[in-house]
């Protein structure tokens, strides 16, 4: 026989519990019900749900302690916070969807402290719900009110900023308030997670609370992302945001740093070890400039290429091109057609920006005849070390703030946010 609905509703978010399917026994931890549904979190972390018509007994083992109420429901009215979380969705704002099977960004401000207990002990945390998107979906419009946000907590009194996200894009959002927000008074520290908040596998916890440390303790001012540096919990990377990219799809240390050390590492302890000497200090004022053209494409190039696409984004009057060629900035001049096209975006007065597709080196546009021929034209740009989704970010930065070629040249070409490094070092491959 079914349990009786009434029971159900007696039942209080945390309360453990035993669930009786026929002879099958569950124990766990009650979450909610749904219409036909009861979600519990198993003992192993992962959260189950049971249609409610097939339960045949249940009982209360130990009742949840009540927590008071207290400023954390609203946290937007915290003065002088120490911490500003900002969120914006993605992965660890999200929970099973038990209707659909699928993960979507829907949790409220209160289950960060749930999911991470220690939070709540790294001073006042104020929590601005910003938006729920998925990092896919983000506009660089999304980058500004991010930006704008931090901007503001940091003139209420923020003495560090955390941004929780999506991870697909999160090199991206990085990238782009590490130019929106420049100089930075306190560190700007994204972070996210690869797995759920209702996996038991989830990084959630560790990262919400490392990038708390870090939003506290770290001497920069600057964009940084806070993730996993290993499989294991010991302790994360701190890395400049603008300088790092998601190289793997699910692994808990997707993020790695590109041509540079990372800053620091964060232990679980709270201890942060300063890694690099060019760790760009806090500046007495924050700067927010929102201005992005997002007028902007992105090509990568490939064997057989030919110019008709660089023609396509011309006639339809794009403001900026970036090209992530081959080994030092190489393109297929095989086909002449893509000459042509270069000419037609330098009549045109498009900037092209070349970058390596290799990820990590330089380009280097001395190298071969064929970048010689390349680089000949006036609107071509070359950006050393710089990557690819930087490049895409700051042509955009610089087209919002000059359309004048010679200004977004000059732009592209110096060290804005530490975005550029001059030499690599042998041990900066693949860390």
């Amino acid at each position: 026989m079914a349990i009786k609905k009434i029971e159900m509703n007696n039942l209080s978010f945390g309360d453990l519990i035993e669930l009786k399917i026929d002879s099958q026994i569950f124990n766990g931890e009650f979450i909610k019900e749904e219409e036909k549904i009861a979600v519990i979190k198993l003992k192993s972390g992962y959260d189950i749900a049971i249609p409610k018509d097939s339960i045949t007994d249940i009982k209360i083992i130990e009742k949840a302690e009540k927590v008071e109420k207290t400023q954390k429901e609203n946290k937007n009215e915290i003065n002088d916070p120490d911490i500003t979380i900002i969120t914006t969705g993605g992965t660890i704002s999200s929970k099973i969807d038990y209707k659909t099977g699928g993960v979507s960004p829907s949790v409220d401000s209160d289950y960060y402290f749930k999911i991470s207990p220690d939070l709540e002990k790294q001073g006042k945390i104020s929590i601005v719900n910003l938006m729920k998107k998925l990092s896919e979906n983000m506009l660089p419009s999304d980058w500004i009110k991010i930006a704008k946000e931090a901007k503001n907590s940091i003139s209420n009194g923020s003495k560090g900023i955390i941004v929780t996200s999506g991870t697909d894009t999160m090199h991206f959002a990085s990238s782009a308030l590490s130019f929106l927000l420049n100089p930075l008074s306190v560190p700007v520290v994204f972070t996210g997670s690869q797995r759920s908040t209702d996996r038991g596998s989830t990084d959630a916890s560790t990262n919400l609370l490392l990038s708390a440390f870090t939003a506290n303790n770290f001497p920069g001012g600057e964009s940084v992302i806070c993730m996993h540096a290993n499989l294991n919990d010991e302790y994360n990377y701190i890395l400049r945001g603008n300088k790092a990219r998601k190289m793997h799809t699910e692994r808990r240390d997707a993020f790695r740093p590109i041509n540079i050390e990372p800053l620091g590492k964060v232990h679980i302890s709270g201890k942060i070890n300063e890694l690099s000497p060019d760790i760009i200090p806090k500046n007495d004022n924050t700067k927010f400039n929102n201005k992005l053209d997002d007028n902007v494409k992105l090509i990568y190039s490939y064997p057989s290429m030919g110019g008709d696409i660089i023609d396509y984004y011309i006639d339809n009057k794009v403001h900026g091109i970036v090209i992530a060629a081959t080994g030092f900035g190489n393109l297929p001049l095989e086909d002449k057609t893509i000459i042509n096209s270069l000419k037609k975006a330098e009549k045109a007065g498009v900037p092209i920006v070349i970058t390596p597709q290799t990820i990590y080196g330089s380009t280097n546009k001395f190298v071969y005849s064929t970048l010689r021929e390349i680089s000949k034209f006036d609107n071509i740009i070359y950006v050393g070390d710089m990557t690819t989704e930087t490049a895409f970010v700051k042509l955009m930065f610089a087209l919002g703030n000059s359309k004048k070629l010679e200004e977004v040249k000059k732009v592209m070409s110096i060290n804005l946010a530490g975005e550029i490094k001059e030499r690599s070092k042998i041990n900066e491959f693949l860390i």
